[in-house]
């Protein structure tokens, strides 16, 4: 870990204990993440989240108790500012694990320049967010314009009202949030949020754009707005 950097904090959720053991001993060897909890019951882990606040939560997908895509479906309602990575020995489970927003997918067993390259995207993305928390104010509520961004907790109110936004929802509109009228071409968005490159595939990218819209829109009295510029890219607007 350089000089100044945050050690980021971990959630391990896995129904094999060799393998927890395994990864936490990888991710300490990185001496870049500090393991703040770790789960073999699902249930448990979920009871736990909201507490621990981390940073990175590593989840495996087939668990007796809970499937793996079921489990981040369930925490993504509670807005936790968090990176989702799944840690798994079945790659027919990547296009779900996209559709619950996970940030990587990585195979077991695990290659250590895969999980470091992993930790390293998330760093550098939570850097260009400006999750670092010596950017914060102590209550870790973070103002700009009408938005009132609670970023520990996922929260967000405007005009006297809360928005209910998933992970990435949040992530985005921090983002343009914090650079008004500024225009973003989809596949540069896309690899700010996600931390790689988009290929050509922004698909997911729209479907949040999408889902904000519907959300600012909601908000009795808003006052922002998500612009298309057409054959640029998006930008938000304070009225």
């Amino acid at each position: 870990m350089k000089k100044g950097e945050i050690m980021l904090k971990a959630v391990i959720v896995d129904d094999e204990i060799l393998a927890i053991h395994l990864l936490e001993a990888m991710l300490l060897e990185s001496n870049s993440v500090d393991v703040i909890g770790k789960f073999l019951n699902p249930q448990d882990a979920i009871s736990s989240i909201l507490t621990l606040k981390p940073d990175i939560l590593f989840l495996d997908i087939e668990m007796a108790e809970m499937n793996g895509i079921e489990f981040a479906s369930k925490i993504e309602e509670t807005a936790q500012l968090m990176d989702i990575v799944f840690v798994t020995a079945y790659e027919h489970y990547a296009l779900e694990a996209f559709n619950v927003q996970a940030v990587d997918y990585i195979l077991k067993p695990i290659e250590k320049e895969r999980l470091i390259k992993t930790i390293g995207r998330i760093r550098q993305r939570r850097g260009k967010l400006d999750f670092s928390a010596s950017t914060l104010p102590d209550e870790d509520i973070k103002i700009i314009g009408t938005f009132h961004f609670h970023v520990h907790s996922g929260r967000v109110y405007t005009a006297n009202t809360s928005l209910t936004l998933s992970t990435k929802e949040f992530q985005i509109l921090f983002f343009l949030a914090q650079r008004p009228g500024q225009i973003f071409h989809p596949s540069e968005l896309y690899k700010l949020i996600w931390a790689e490159e988009s290929i050509g595939q922004t698909k997911a990218l729209k479907v949040h754009i999408s889902n904000l819209r519907k959300k600012l829109e909601s908000a009795s009295g808003h006052q922002a707005k998500i612009v298309t510029v057409r054959g640029s890219g998006y930008q938000l607007l304070f009225e």
